[in-house]
């Protein structure tokens, strides 16, 4: 009589279980897991975290996820630093450029300053005049305003933007005065230089933020009428570099307000921003361009006298 058998015949023996390997590296075995997909990772794909390692993938929608949630300021871009360290930059710049003016005054002064009849040749003087000054009492005048206006409007902006619509804005003053300037006048063959149109496109900007935003825009409507009739009233001031500053600021900041994108729930505000980001640097490019076309039709109307 056959006695019952026990064991296992080799037959019905369970077979070894496989060895766990990393996905990215099939030839690497692994007992480490994702915490988050419970997936093998080699040391080469682990990524330690606060809520213990996750594999490479898990650790980049993690990231993908938290920046979609990350906030935003007024125009779409990532926050930032509170610190305004391009106002600090500009106000050093002009500065520097002062202490320049006083020490090799016909240097920087030659090389710097916008004048209508050599501006074509010069190209650079249509922003190296918006870091020169007349005086100490002009320097310090516009470097206020820029501090005052500059820190909220580098925050609400951001760095980026914000040093954008300065710099247009300084073009736009300078390309104000080329157009308006007269070949058979004086004001052809005269310098002009200061901070000024910057600082009044950053008024506008400051004025379009606000209303768009719902502050208050009474005080920077009464400080821009102010502006206004000093440069009106007191000779030897270029009204056109105000003016044009002025207008070209607000012109490019309405225009990136008008082209932001409309977050919605469950939107990418990742894409969203990328967008914005596009979107803005059109509305810069344009208006850059813009300016360049003035010049150039002005440059073929005196050539053609």
């Amino acid at each position: 009589m056959d006695r019952p058998s026990y064991g296992y015949s080799a037959e019905n023996s369970p077979e070894p279980q496989a060895q766990p390997v990393c996905p990215r590296h099939p030839d690497r075995v692994s007992y480490v897991r994702c915490k988050r997909c419970e997936r093998p990772a080699c040391p080469d794909c682990q990524r330690p975290t606060p809520v213990g390692v996750l594999c490479v993938d898990c650790e980049r929608d993690v990231s993908r996820q938290q920046a979609s949630t990350r906030p935003r300021n007024a125009m779409g871009g990532g926050m930032g630093r509170g610190t305004p360290y391009v106002t600090y930059t500009l106000i050093a710049l002009n500065v520097l450029a002062y202490v320049g003016q006083m020490l090799v005054p016909q240097i920087v002064l030659q090389l710097g300053l916008f004048i209508p009849v050599r501006a074509v040749v010069m190209p650079w003087t249509f922003f190296s005049a918006g870091f020169l000054h007349g005086g100490i009492l002009h320097l310090l005048l516009n470097m206020y305003a820029l501090w005052i206006v500059g820190q909220h409007l580098e925050r609400t902006l951001g760095h980026y933007r914000y040093v954008a619509v300065y710099l247009v804005s300084v073009l736009g003053g300078h390309t104000a005065i080329y157009l308006i300037a007269d070949p058979f006048q004086s004001a052809w063959v005269s310098g002009t230089l200061g901070a000024s149109g910057g600082v009044f496109g950053l008024f506008a900007a400051m004025f379009i933020v606000n209303r768009q935003l719902g502050g208050q825009t009474a005080q920077i409507l009464v400080l821009i009428a102010l502006n206004l009739v000093i440069t009106f009233t007191i000779p030897g001031i270029s009204w056109q570099g105000h003016l044009g500053g002025l207008v070209l600021g607000a012109a490019v900041t309405a225009g990136m307000f008008a082209l932001r994108p409309k977050a919605t729930p469950g939107a990418d505000r990742q894409a969203l921003a990328r967008r914005s980001a596009f979107l803005h640097a059109a509305v810069i490019a344009a208006a850059t361009v813009l300016c360049l076309v003035l010049i150039i039709v002005k440059t073929l109307m005196v050539m053609a006298l």
